[in-house]
């Protein structure tokens, strides 16, 4: 799961169908990815990123737990 993107979304009170429609996507896709069932392209990923005004690794970044999997 994209944690720091779920928290940013609801702190940003969007839910998905609303991130799903900046990124063209049928919202069932988007919680797909955003759960980590299916990957983000660079492209839609830089775009949430630049919607949220943050970066990439703030949204994307993985965790010590994540990379000793």
């Amino acid at each position: 799961m994209h944690l720091q993107l779920f928290i940013t979304r609801r702190e940003s009170r969007m839910n998905q169908k609303d991130t799903a429609a900046i990124l063209n996507l049928h919202p069932h896709t988007y919680h797909l990815k955003e759960s980590g069932k299916a990957d983000f392209t660079l492209s839609e990923a830089i775009k949430l990123a630049k919607h949220f005004n943050s970066s990439l690794d703030n949204l994307f970044g993985t965790t010590k737990k994540e990379v000793a999997k």
